[in-house]
């Protein structure tokens, strides 16, 4: 196998990634990929298809469900701070060295994982000259990094048994460069980094592409030697890389989703065009002399169907008027499309007659989604806090103050449903008086005494007054103030 082949599971997995991926994107992307969603119907030429394509309508609930999930899992501040050393504050201010906070660097990754199942962390090191210890490497730029990749880029892995466990032994990543072109319009390129257990010991090797001058086609040679990065003088005995949220791509959270909101786009683009060919009564004349004929070749007029169309036969005159049951039997199969998606995922799309009941519904619904994403925040948790970790050490910062360390996510989604109760109960509450608003920042928003006091003096600064005392509308609470 050549270094661009690919493993079994990536060729699997690519175009449920891509469907997935079409469908958060929304409508814009799944019309754009044309007859791959929305297949030409029986009979119907390119520019009927074309007609058909522009009337459909895709309803983006992945895409919602995708926001949603994200939303769930980084609701909380991700759990990561306490008191940190400046080094390993200054890594968490910049974990990829161009500039990405922690924050920012787990959402992305978050983002694109929730959509695939896939990708994962390389914990990189920037070239040492030899001589230069940490301290310097560190003043220097010459520092330990994460490089996040997606589900794509991933293309091969293997997996061997070492001292009674199992590790990586080969990763292979696809990455884009720039190879020619100029500024404005570069030749992108695509180049494969391997990294390998060789000996026991860590390296990575680049291919770039090289044309052929036989075949005038691309082949894949190695860019130099192996790079053997060191970790305090040795060799790493193990590849430093992440994959997440598990060890081989997952099912996709929103791939049954996905799949029924691509066949909820063709039962509307099918009503959309059955209502457009047959909303408006059509007019229908009968003569003895037939239909209408072309004055210069004597073949019959054309005359498409539609509100403004006028056909001729022998007879009277009347409508052609849309009958039968095929148009409500479009409508009950797109509602029962909208019901399955409602279990694949999607937050309910109507509150229903009764609050309650619709509440306990969605919690029911949601309880085995909110399992797996409770998994997943768990998992992605840990493979974060693990890469970190590693990247720290390499910058010189103590184990002890590593293994310290863990970097979380929200796992609590099940009671979201009964705080939004509670909290509506306790503003109804504020209201009328009857709580304090500094009340309701402590125990309905969950803000320490010190974080509500300052956003009530922020509160107060907004609504352009400080009252005295006597005029606090927080009295009931003195330590508002």
């Amino acid at each position: 196998m050549a270094v661009d082949g690919k493993h079994p599971e990536y060729l699997e997995n690519a175009p449920l990634w891509e469907l997935v991926r079409d469908c958060v994107r929304g409508e814009h992307a799944v019309k754009g990929a044309g007859k791959t969603y929305l297949p030409v119907p029986f009979g119907k030429q390119d520019d009927a298809y074309g007609r058909y394509l522009t009337r459909a309508r895709f309803s983006n609930f992945t895409g919602r469900t995708a926001e949603g999930l994200y939303g769930c899992v980084f609701r909380r501040v991700p759990d990561g701070g306490g008191n940190l050393s400046e080094g390993f504050a200054d890594l968490l201010r910049n974990v990829d060295g161009c500039g990405s906070a922690l924050e920012k660097f787990s959402g992305e990754l978050a983002w694109d994982a929730i959509q695939t199942g896939w990708g994962g962390i390389l914990v990189d090191h920037s070239p040492l000259p030899e001589g230069i210890d940490v301290a310097r490497a560190n003043r220097e730029g010459l520092t330990s990094f994460l490089k996040r990749y997606d589900a794509e880029s991933v293309i091969n892995w293997r997996y061997d048994a070492r001292d009674g466990k199992t590790a990586l032994s080969l990763v292979v990543l696809a990455e884009t460069f720039a190879a020619g072109g100029d500024e404005f319009a570069p030749a992108m390129k695509t180049r494969f980094r391997v990294l390998r257990l060789t000996e026991g010991a860590y390296t990575q090797q680049v291919y770039v592409p090289k044309r052929d001058e036989t075949t005038a086609a691309d082949r894949y040679v190695p860019e130099g030697e192996p790079v053997i990065p060191l970790m305090g003088g040795k060799p790493l005995d193990f590849i430093p890389f992440f994959p997440c949220p598990s060890a081989t791509p997952e099912k996709s959270m929103l791939l049954d989703l996905a799949q029924e909101n691509i066949g909820h786009y063709q039962l509307v683009a099918d009503l959309r065009n059955s209502l457009h060919l047959s909303a408006s009564p059509t007019p229908l004349g009968h003569s003895d002399k037939g239909p209408p004929l072309n004055p210069k070749t004597g073949d019959p007029l054309f005359v498409p169907i539609g509100g403004e169309s006028f056909l001729w036969t022998d007879g009277t005159l009347g409508f052609l008027e849309p009958g039968g049951t095929g148009l409500g039997m479009q409508r009950a199969e797109i509602e029962a499309s909208e019901a399955r998606m409602r279990v694949f995922g999607s937050k309910p799309f109507e509150s229903g007659p009764n609050g309650v009941e619709a509440a306990e519904t969605a919690r029911i619904h949601s309880a085995a989604a909110d399992s797996v994403l409770g998994a997943f925040a768990v998992n992605m948790g840990s493979v974060i806090t693990s890469a970190v970790s590693l990247c720290a050490r390499w910058r010189g910062i103590p184990e002890a103050e590593t293994e310290e360390w863990e970097y979380g996510l929200n796992t609590d989604y099940s009671g979201d449903t009964e705080r939004s109760e509670e909290r509506k109960l306790a503003l109804d509450q504020v209201a009328a008086g009857v709580m304090s608003r500094f009340r309701f920042l402590v125990e309905a928003e969950g803000l320490s005494e010190e974080d509500a006091k300052a956003e009530l003096a922020r509160i107060r600064e907004e609504e352009g007054f400080a009252p005295s005392r006597d005029e606090n509308p927080w009295k009931e609470e003195p330590d508002a103030e």
